[in-house]
């Protein structure tokens, strides 16, 4: 039966039992979650047929708490204190301790981020981390808004929370999350954030360590972040069961390998055939200029590392869009030896 709220349109109907997912799909989602291909398949329905690639609409409720409206470029873009402290770190899957990556100055990327922005405009800055060598470097770091980064936090406590209950998501909680990571629906998050709560989302932030996120009773993309937080944000999706068992986060990689193919920029823009991303961007205008974030993981081609993005644009989304990508990049080939 169809809704009284939509007419039915066969074609749109036959176009979804139609597609399946290409090869290079199937490819990242074989990458991105190893022998747990199989669960997260299962638990999304994502081999059932390929996400139909719809531009996302601005939710009433960021319309009512001034957010911004949709920008050049986008598909609509417009949860910290802890509830509990954080429990030791664990040794994730890339042997790296979590919250222990050493901090180092890695002189030459530093050199060329700071040569290539000095011909920019307005402003940027990041933390990466190799997983594999356990190093973490930071360039002009400071805090700013989420956005739509801000998703991945939303996802991570629907999942913690049907992970306490001993239960499996919903149909309608999947269809949500894939909307919300992977076509950045903000009335996906809007509908899950109230599902679950802003006092658990920042309860679950607490439990990743995102202890410089502030997360208020404002439009979730103006709470406010720091790269180091988002970085965290990741890992907590693809290291140890921490915070999220194996099923879980194979269900959070898998979507956001699958983000849809115009809104993979930023950390995406390193992807190959023989570099794999699982990442979240997010971006709108303000005033002062438009913002661009990402934040996400970069594994092959002899690397692996979380990178995260929080800039500034005074020359508008095209603009910051090529100079995050280039920076993306810059920190891919730096990533060749390592931070040194």
């Amino acid at each position: 039966m169809t809704s009284p709220h939509r007419p039915h349109d066969p074609r749109r109907a036959d176009l979804r039992r139609s597609r399946r997912p290409s090869p290079e799909v199937i490819a990242r989602r074989r990458l991105v979650v190893g022998g747990g291909a199989l669960l997260g398949v299962g638990a999304l329905g994502l081999g059932v047929r390929e996400l139909v690639t719809d531009d996302a609409t601005a939710s009433p409720a960021m319309a009512t708490t001034a957010g911004p409206t949709t920008g050049e470029g986008s598909t609509g873009e417009p949860t910290g204190a802890t509830a509990s402290p954080s429990p030791s770190p664990t040794a994730g899957a890339s042997g790296v301790p979590e919250g222990q990556a050493s901090p180092v100055e890695a002189l030459k990327l530093a050199n060329r981020l700071e040569e290539y922005l000095s011909g920019r405009s307005g402003r940027l800055g990041l933390e990466i981390v190799d997983l594999r060598r356990g190093q973490s470097f930071r360039h002009e770091a400071s805090e700013g808004f989420c956005y739509s980064t801000i998703k991945v936090l939303v996802l991570t406590t629907v999942l913690r929370q049907a992970q306490e209950a001993g239960e499996d998501l919903t149909e309608r909680e999947r269809d949500l999350a894939r909307r919300m990571i992977t076509r950045s629906d903000n009335g996906a998050t809007e509908t899950l954030l109230a599902q679950v709560g802003r006092d658990e989302v920042e309860r679950v932030a607490g439990l990743v360590g995102m202890t410089k996120t502030q997360i208020d009773s404002g439009w979730w993309g103006f709470w406010r972040t720091v790269p180091g937080d988002l970085s965290l944000m990741v890992d907590a999706v693809l290291s140890s069961d921490r915070v999220l068992d194996g099923g879980r986060r194979t269900i959070a990689r898998m979507l956001m390998a699958d983000v849809v193919p115009q809104q993979r920029w930023g950390v995406f823009a390193p992807e190959s055939r023989r570099v794999h991303v699982a990442a979240k961007n997010g971006w709108g205008p303000l005033p002062d200029g438009y913002r661009l974030n990402s934040t996400g993981w970069v594994s092959g081609a002899d690397r692996q590392y979380v990178l995260s993005i929080l800039s500034r644009s005074t020359a508008g989304f095209s603009h910051g869009r090529r100079t995050i990508n280039e920076v993306a990049d810059i920190c891919h080939r730096a990533m060749v030896d390592g931070l040194a």
